[in-house]
């Protein structure tokens, strides 16, 4: 049975499928001082394939919800009580055991920026790019319990600050110069050729999100309550901070443009709320608040977002911004451009 930790025990078969079977196995130091294993190689290429087995989709919004048993990989920036929810509405329950799923609520964050110049590796990270790091089996002489645990495990280990914040660098033995390398756990390994190999998939959590039936419309009277709400204080500013990541964002774009102008507080809002931090990075938010009206059509049009309700709500602002000189001597029109009139009629004309 596997746990929801990365560190994985290497599968034997899942090595020998992506031929990573002959690279070095390292240590990694936990903050508990415990070593754990990862695999660094210089194949880029079996490194990028794993991660795309990981990361990309082979489900759609309407082919995923035959499966019975989701994991959710780690480090994924919606919290699992939205993704359990969206997920129970469809009969698909979430487990802590990758061997057990039939589904991989997959997504980008499994790795980050490339780590450098032995800044601490984070557990909970599945890949990931190594540049000038060093690595250590310390000294049978050692004293401190770190390094003590790390010359019983017969690895090297790669040296971060979790291990010289205890134990000054320049007593320590060191090995092997990682300079330039790709880090694997087991459980990314492990994971992607269960996936390669059977029939588990693989589903992004926004089309989680976007199935549920749980979806709140931005409308006018909504955006009126959200609106007080947050300028209130204690339980009413919690609940609003609680619907707005319900909110499709694929709607009504032109109320999602005056919340943003009318409520760009909430970005400033409680920033462990993950759900929340979510919404606001995947609907633009922050964008369309720095957008004039003008700016929004424009973006619209490009997009192919634009429509009649959208154009009729914020042409007449855009309107109300035009600047006129030189009346006394001039007399002026305006009128919309003639591409454009098309969105100054109702549907059904």
């Amino acid at each position: 049975m596997a746990n929801k930790s990365v560190y994985q025990d290497f599968n034997a078969d899942a090595l020998a499928y992506f031929g990573l079977e002959g690279d070095a196995v390292y240590g990694v130091l936990s903050s508990l001082g415990e070593i754990d294993e990862v695999l660094c190689t210089q194949d880029q290429t079996t490194y990028e394939k794993i991660n795309t087995i990981l990361t990309v989709p082979t489900e759609d919004g309407t082919t995923f919800i035959s499966k019975k048993k989701a994991f959710i990989l780690p480090k994924c920036t919606v919290s699992q009580d939205r993704l359990k929810a969206a997920l129970k509405e469809h009969g698909i329950t979430v487990t802590n055991d990758y061997t057990l799923a039939d589904l991989i609520i997959g997504h980008e964050d499994i790795s980050t920026h490339r780590l450098e110049n032995s800044d601490n590796i984070p557990s909970t990270i599945m890949m990931n790019k190594l540049w000038n790091y060093e690595t250590t089996k310390g000294r049978h002489h050692a004293i401190h319990s770190k390094e003590i645990a790390i010359y019983n495990s017969r690895l090297e280990v790669i040296i971060t600050p979790r291990l010289t914040e205890s134990v000054r660098y320049y007593d320590l033995d060191i090995e092997t110069s990682l300079y330039d390398e790709w880090m694997l756990t087991g459980m990314a390994i492990n994971l992607a050729h269960i996936i390669d190999t059977t029939n588990v998939s693989v589903i992004d959590p926004e089309t989680v999100l976007h199935s549920s039936a749980n979806k709140m419309i931005l409308d006018e009277q909504l955006l009126t309550d959200l609106k007080a709400q947050l300028n209130a204080y204690g339980d009413d500013k919690a609940l609003a901070l609680k619907i707005i990541p319900t909110i499709d964002y694929t709607k009504n774009y032109h109320l999602l443009w005056q919340f943003a102008h009318d409520c760009s507080q909430i970005t400033y809002a409680d920033n462990r709320d993950k759900d929340l931090k979510y919404w606001i990075k995947e609907s633009n938010f922050t964008s369309f608040e720095r957008r004039s009206a003008q700016d929004m059509i424009l973006w619209l049009e490009e997009e192919g977002k634009l429509d009649t309700t959208t154009f009729r709500y914020l042409e007449p602002i855009v309107r109300r911004e035009i600047s006129i000189h030189n009346r006394d001597l001039y007399t002026f029109k305006v009128a919309v451009k003639k591409e454009y009139q098309q969105y100054l009629k109702n549907k059904d004309q």
